[in-house]
């Protein structure tokens, strides 16, 4: 069972798989004589403290499922990238079920079942990656790789509350109301952001088209909704990306919020950073924004420059 827990958010910050939506599966699954255990490697914060404050170490306790790190890496090769370091434990699980929270993304657009089988790369080899694959496309046919190798037989898409503007962790909370299963995440993926009018956008959605790697698919049910793109998908980029290169967004430090607490500087995987002096070096910046995602004080901002 692979949930989002990206950081230590209570759940009704709507950042992570709530566990509500993690117990009625474990649940199900214990009903059918499934031996689960949950697992992630959050990016950002201490494994035991993520799973105590996002109520997951009490779902699985109660449920007496194993709860465990996503460590001990095997190197794997995708259908493009190489050398991806992926969690023993999950290459050598019988089956994955992958449980992704609905949210925006301000470096993907959004995050879903596609982008949530990433947490299955070990620790801080995610920041290297960043570096390895800047390019947003590249960096999506990355997290393509990586969940066809992880290959989950089921992805359950928690998006009754959500999150919107600026995710995944410091954006706005919004009830979307929908929870969505299916057998693959890139017809999942591809439909919810078909609903919402976004498909054009996503670039794990456009990719996997690219690729051809989402299938036909027909859904039941139905979606209705709007959403707020993080500020990072400019409106020219809605129509034309001949001009969206001129005005891009930029990390920015607001020195009233800040702390000092230094995951930023910790977690920049192009060490652009210096909090002593709250400041960072845009020559090295490569727009990954997880200074962004990581920062607890949301004293991170993202700042259109002209260039």
């Amino acid at each position: 069972m692979k949930p989002n827990l990206i950081a230590a958010r209570k759940p009704e910050e709507a950042a992570t798989t709530h566990p509500t939506i993690l117990r009625t599966v474990l649940e199900y699954l214990l009903d059918k004589g499934v031996q689960p255990f949950v697992g992630d490697s959050p990016a950002f914060s201490n494994f035991k403290r993520v799973v105590k404050v996002t109520r997951v170490e009490e779902v699985c306790e109660e449920l007496k499922v194993p709860l465990t790190p996503l460590d001990d890496p095997i190197e794997v090769n995708g259908e493009i990238f190489r050398k991806i370091k992926i969690s023993r434990k999950v290459l050598e699980a019988d089956k994955v079920v992958n449980l992704p929270k609905f949210k925006t993304h301000s470096q993907m657009v959004m995050t879903l079942g596609v982008k949530n089988t990433f947490g299955c790369v070990t620790g801080l080899e995610k920041s290297s990656w960043h570096m390895r694959a800047k390019n947003y496309d590249d960096f999506a046919n990355l997290l393509i790789d990586i969940h066809r190798i992880v290959s989950p037989i089921l992805t359950v898409l928690d998006g009754i509350e959500g999150m919107e503007g600026n995710g995944p962790t410091n954006g706005r909370k919004k009830n979307f109301g929908i929870i969505a299963v299916s057998r693959n995440a890139f017809a999942l993926d591809d439909a919810i952001c078909s609903f919402l009018g976004i498909d054009h956008l996503v670039y794990t959605v456009k990719n996997a088209r690219r690729r051809m790697v989402t299938p036909e698919y027909e859904v039941f049910g139905s979606f209705s909704s709007t959403i707020q793109l993080p500020s990072t998908v400019s409106t020219f980029e809605r129509f034309s990306r001949a001009f969206s290169r001129f005005f891009v967004k930029y990390p920015s430090i607001d020195k009233r919020r800040c702390i000092k607490c230094r995951l930023c500087e910790e977690r920049c995987p192009a060490s652009a950073i210096d909090i002593s002096k709250q400041e960072i070096d845009y020559q090295k910046c490569i727009r990954c924004y997880v200074c962004h995602e990581v920062c607890p004080q949301n004293a991170i901002k993202l700042v259109r420059k002209l260039i």
